[in-house]
């Protein structure tokens, strides 16, 4: 049943307290235990319920009830629109509510209007709100004064699509007379385990003493002993090495590598592995990627129009992040050159290629014809997206939520979202030079192709409109004059020689303001040096301005009751020293629960880019406490710390489970052995390159497509594409680039076993494989033995080879077909495809 059903739904869940609506998700997707993933995912958001009920009323004196991720996806980019678009005819503060429809609340939402419901849920396309907002003939074109931007168009489908969930209608508690203003307790806010200073732990005593060698292991066998657990034993080393090499630097290690490792009787032969890899290339190769992520990297735009076109180059960034971790930049620095690099002094210009982090941020088209007030409502949302990546990537809040309203759980008031919109405001995303060069050619490069879309599209609207005329048999004169100077001008810009050395996309100091002052075409007005502080969006409308909000950290973090301003430019430089140093207990705890769910496949916080109310909390909390503390006063070292993890008992576990631990500790939160995870996409297809003979280790450069056959260099190499991912990355559960990437969703498609099983790609590596074992003997028995070797990184065991030889005699006329089958076989192998 459940592999016939591949629409996305919703599941509802009621109790006394509370909905619960659960993410949108494809039950195809789920063919492994559907029914406990949806238990377990019930279970946690049941538990974030519970924990709101207990501190949710710490900061904010209103009942609170968690929202799902459907209802944050509707408070983020359709309640916003509402706002701008609609609510001037269709709310309680509206001079006469149109048609007896408002949109201000859920539960006139799900009523409608005097026509009836407005709302499908799950089905768009017999919506009569999608009808009307997409200007469909025959419908209510709603708004009037022009339609809505194709992204929140598809914002609005989406959302439907997945149930159109809307937020229960809030009524203050008892704690508060209704219609007060609420506020903020920043002095409790500042209790919240996550805000916290930063400070080690003791290590805590333990039942054996002797299992481990740091602090980390004392810490999990704590946990072990309270629930009357004890740790695995150690894997062996082949098992060891695999894991280690594929956590390093995702590749499999060699069989040569694997025997010196076996043979090595020394007692620091492990860590000398570990020194090893970290040293390797393919090191920054591997943990770029992981970074990658995080920092939603992409070549392109959601779509391609003239003003949002993809930039001319995207390589630099990627290879900058790969550089700087195989470099172990201290990640205080890694943070401050992603925001900041041209605002630091004394960096080489090659440094600015790390401003990729803002610089390759989605861009929306704003089509010029659309009014100022729409085209600021698109540009705040480029802002959001900018807000809400660097907020939940590097600190672990969510800020973007505080858009329209002071969050509903965590201390982040609307001011401190529009001081971070003000640094938004102030900064211009621009392609630059990363070699010395005239600064005339570094003006250019920001100005002239930004100049040369305008005019074009200032064309194309002056031959739509010659066009007219003609048809009308009206004057088409002055279009045709209008139409050639135009092009007089395109002509002189193109004659600009637009410097061709190497650069990156990155970003500057110039302040944005809409200029709507011609009513026929909207300008963005880019003013270099410029700054911004923007007013508070009351209810996140752009046309309804309030109180100025000067540029500044979190007032959460500042012991003042009002934080000092920015004052270095845009704000960007202070933004990032505010992040490690006022911010440095939460900065740390984020990157070290990353980097440790990237190691074990489960972070210790399981929400690792929600560190607030409704994220979860640590499951060893000392832990996480102590390594951070710890991961600053090592300098910031992102090796020192895999170096502490991978170091431990803990990471070394065998990985087979235990019918008494499981039955204690079935989810193995406690870590009482090794995680058995499937190899990611990426491992995945540069293992089968590389026990093929045919990966290429040459690094850096321009991208190339993972589709293409001939295309062998690591798959962090490979193109991403916002409006064409790959289908080979789309069915491995890569993430998606138009966000930020919290993590990986772990899925089992027919659509990956069709792939395995039919791909180009793997039959020809497995015929590739199946050349080098015939070359190797003509012996049946060795060729297996070798092929084996090869791929598993071990000797076939008695029934192995005799199955291997009775596959064998199913091609007796050609050996080649065989040999290719078993190949293909082993690729395709648990063993292969996952690390114990």
């Amino acid at each position: 049943m459940f592999g016939l059903i591949s629409r996305p739904f919703l599941l509802k869940i009621n109790c006394p307290a509370t909905r619960v609506f659960l993410p949108s998700r494809s039950l195809h997707q789920s063919a492994i235990r559907p029914t406990v993933w949806y238990v377990m995912q019930a279970a946690r958001h049941l538990k974030s319920l519970v924990l709101t009920v207990l501190i949710g009323t710490a900061v904010f004196p209103f009942t609170a009830r968690a929202q799902s991720p459907g209802e944050e996806m509707f408070e983020k980019t359709v309640r916003p629109v509402l706002v701008a678009r609609c609510y001037s005819c269709h709310s309680a503060s509206a001079k006469s509510v149109k048609g007896g429809l408002r949109l201000d609340s859920a539960a006139s939402i799900r009523k409608g209007g005097d026509s009836g419901e407005i709302v499908v849920p799950g089905k768009p396309d017999e919506s009569p709100l999608i009808e009307a907002i997409a200007h469909r003939e025959g419908a209510s074109a709603m708004p009037p004064d022009g339609k809505l931007p194709e992204r929140s168009l598809a914002d609005f489908r989406r959302w439907v699509e997945i149930g159109a969930p809307v937020p229960a209608d809030r009524e203050p508690a008892n704690t508060q007379a209704a219609g007060a203003p609420r506020t903020i307790d920043y002095e409790r806010g500042r209790e919240f385990w996550s805000l916290r200073p930063v400070r080690q732990q003791s290590p805590p005593q333990v039942v054996d003493p002797g299992w481990g060698s740091g602090r980390i292991d004392s810490f999990v066998l704590h946990k072990l002993n309270a629930k009357g657990l004890r740790p695995s034993p150690e894997a062996d080393r082949r098992t060891l090495l695999r894991r280690l090499s594929f956590d390093l630097i995702g590749l499999p290690p060699t069989l040569a590598e694997i025997a010196r490792f076996e043979a090595d009787t020394s007692p620091n032969a492990y860590e000398r592995q570990v020194d090893r890899l970290l040293a390797s290339p393919r090191y920054g190769e591997r943990w770029g990627r992981h970074w990658l992520d995080v920092a939603r990297f992409a070549e392109d735009n959601n779509t391609g129009e003239a003003t949002n076109k993809a930039p001319r180059v995207a390589h630099p960034y990627r290879d900058w992040v790969i550089r700087a971790i195989n470099q172990d930049l201290p990640y205080d620095q890694f943070i401050r050159r992603q925001l900041a690099a041209d605002l630091i002094p004394g960096l080489p210009l090659s440094e600015l290629a790390a401003l990729g982090f803002l610089g390759h941020s989605p861009i929306y088209h704003k089509e010029p014809k659309l009014s100022a007030e729409v085209t600021t409502g698109i540009v705040a949302e480029e802002w959001d997206e900018r807000i809400d990546t660097v907020t939940r990537g590097f600190l672990g809040l969510t800020v973007a939520c505080a858009r329209c309203h002071d969050h509903k759980f965590d201390p982040i008031g609307t001011e401190d979202y529009y001081a971070f919109a003000g640094v938004m405001a102030g900064t211009q995303i621009v392609e630059r030079p990363i070699v010395p060069t005239d600064p005339a050619a570094i003006d250019a490069l920001a100005e002239i192709p930004r100049r040369l879309v305008d005019l074009d599209e200032r064309l194309g609207y002056a031959e739509e409109l010659r066009g007219v005329a003609i048809q009308e048999k009206q004057d088409p004169a002055p279009f045709e004059r209008r139409m050639n100077e135009l092009k007089r001008q395109i002509a002189e810009l193109k004659k600009t020689k637009l410097f061709d050395g190497p650069t990156a996309m990155t970003v500057r100091d110039a302040g944005l303001w809409v200029d709507g002052s011609d009513p026929t075409w909207t300008w963005l007005d880019y003013r270099p040096g410029a700054t911004r502080d923007l007013p508070v969006f009351k209810r996140g409308n752009p046309s309804n301005p309030g109180k100025i909000v000067p540029r500044r950290f979190l007032q959460v973090f500042s012991g003042a009751s009002t934080p000092a301003p920015f004052g270095k430019g845009s704000g960007r430089l202070d933004l990032a020293d505010s992040i490690v140093n006022e911010a440095r207990g939460l900065t740390a705890r984020v990157i070290v629960n990353r980097v440790w769910g990237w190691h074990f496949g489960r972070p210790i916080v399981a929400t690792p880019s929600n560190f607030g109310k409704l994220g979860d909390p640590p499951s060893h909390p000392e832990l996480l406490e102590d390594l951070a503390a710890r991961f600053i006063a090592q300098g910031w070292s992102l090796k020192w710390l895999h170096r502490e993890i991978v170091n431990t008992a803990t990471y070394r576990q065998m990985s087979r489970p235990s019918p008494a631990a499981q039955a204690v500790d079935p989810e193995d939160a406690l870590l009482w052995r090794a995680p058995r995870r499937r190899l990611d996409v990426e491992a995945c297809r540069d293992a089968m390159l590389a026990v093929t003979d045919r990966l290429e280790n040459a690094m850096g450069g321009r991208s190339g497509d993972v589709g293409d056959y001939e295309f062998n260099k690591r798959t962090v190499y490979g193109k991403v594409s916002r409006q064409r991912m790959s289908p080979l990355l789309q069915s491995f559960d890569f993430p998606d680039p138009k966000r930020h990437g919290e993590s990986r969703e772990v899925t089992t498609t027919p659509i990956q076993q069709l792939y395995f099983l039919n791909s180009p790609f793997l039959l020809n590596w497995s015929e590739s494989l199946a050349d080098d074992t015939i070359r190797t003997s003509a012996d049946r028995t060795i060729r297996v033995d070798w092929l084996y070797r090869r791929v598993l990184l071990r000797a076939p065991s008695r029934p192995e080879m005799e199955r291997a030889l009775l596959l064998l005699d199913t091609e007796p006329k050609d050996a080649r077909r065989g040999i290719s089958l078993l190949a293909q076989a082993l690729l395709i192998s648990n063993e292969f495809l996952f690390v114990d």
